[in-house]
């Protein structure tokens, strides 16, 4: 088994390498086999290099049974020793609309005010390529650009934790295989079956391929070659920004309207998209149409009126400039 799942083992191996991690890491584990894969290969690892795993299950409270889903969990985790911690999400935090979104928001921020409360610098977490070629296939179907289509990152920061991913370029299969060959059960969530999510219609269509291995692999390709477009675009529109911004500030930028309107539209809408981020203190772009709109507003000819969108007011400043505050 361990030359046929050498390709599991030498990505846990690869981010111990590339990372200073002496004592501790956290681990999120719902119980699926992705992420029940990486608890186990992690603590093969950690165990000969005398690491502490602390694996990390929210209870989101979605389903009658969840609780008892996620003592299961701990139960299977006591037989290999691996400290298990259950994270309730409060009921009124619990949310009831653009579910997937925002529960996977409030997720990482129970997740990490953990980490950050038990000084554990890193969260390792289960996403393979099957994650990234179902997300692709979200963000094209919603009409997204080239941040929207580029893939997960393996290493990113959330609330100053990193979160490590170190199975994107590994199937599912390969984790399914590599848990049986290990003869240990994992847990399937029924919600993957209800087809009211995006989420789901895309993995029943990517399961309808008898290659859908390669289909996901190729996704993920398209993906990378994607965030190399995505890259250059962002360094062509870094020079564009000094020229359209005059002032800077946390919570004030004063745009040139002239200077912007004299831009490609695309770079335009990406640099503004980037400062309505900023001063309204959002973690997401607006959507697509309402930027536009936006974008329209302050070039058109005549005079200012002032608006509020995305969380900013905008008004006149000067003949040529506009003034983007906080609301």
């Amino acid at each position: 088994m361990n030359n046929e799942y050498k390709n599991i083992t030498n990505n846990i191996e690869e981010v111990f390498k590339n990372f200073f991690i002496k004592k501790q890491i956290a681990v999120a584990i719902s119980g699926g086999c992705d992420s029940m894969a990486l608890t186990l290969a992690l603590n093969d690892f950690c165990k000969e290099n005398k690491i502490k795993i602390y694996a990390l299950t929210i209870d989101h409270g979605l389903r009658k049974n969840s609780k008892n889903e996620a003592k299961k969990v701990g139960e299977l985790l006591k037989k290999f020793d691996i400290s298990h911690k259950i994270l309730a999400i409060p009921q009124k935090q619990i949310p009831h609309k653009n579910i997937e979104a925002n529960l996977r928001e409030i997720r990482y921020e129970i997740l990490t005010n953990f980490c950050k409360k038990n000084h554990l610098e890193f969260l390792f977490v289960g996403h393979h390529i099957g994650d990234i070629a179902e997300n692709f296939l979200i963000r094209l179907f919603r009409g997204s650009g080239l941040d929207g289509l580029s893939p997960i990152q393996k290493i990113s920061e959330i609330n100053g934790v990193k979160i490590i991913r170190p199975f994107l370029e590994i199937s599912k299969d390969e984790l399914k295989n590599y848990l049986i060959a290990k003869n240990i059960e994992w847990f399937e969530d029924e919600t993957n079956d209800d087809e009211k999510f995006l989420r789901n219609k895309i993995r029943k269509f990517l399961a309808s391929f008898d290659d859908k291995n390669l289909l996901e692999k190729r996704i993920y390709n398209a993906s990378l070659e994607i965030s190399k477009t995505r890259d250059f675009f962002d360094e062509i529109m870094d020079g564009y920004e000094l020229e359209i911004i005059e002032q800077n500030a946390d919570n004030l930028i004063i745009i040139n309207r002239h200077k912007l309107a004299g831009i490609n539209p695309a770079i335009a809408l990406k640099i503004l998209a980037k400062i309505l981020m900023k001063i309204g203190e959002k973690k997401y772009k607006p959507r697509k149409e309402k930027l536009i709109r936006f974008y329209e507003y302050l070039i058109a000819e005549g005079v200012i009126k002032k608006r509020e969108f995305y969380g900013c007011v905008c008004e006149k400043y000067g003949d040529e400039r506009v003034k983007i505050c906080r609301k």
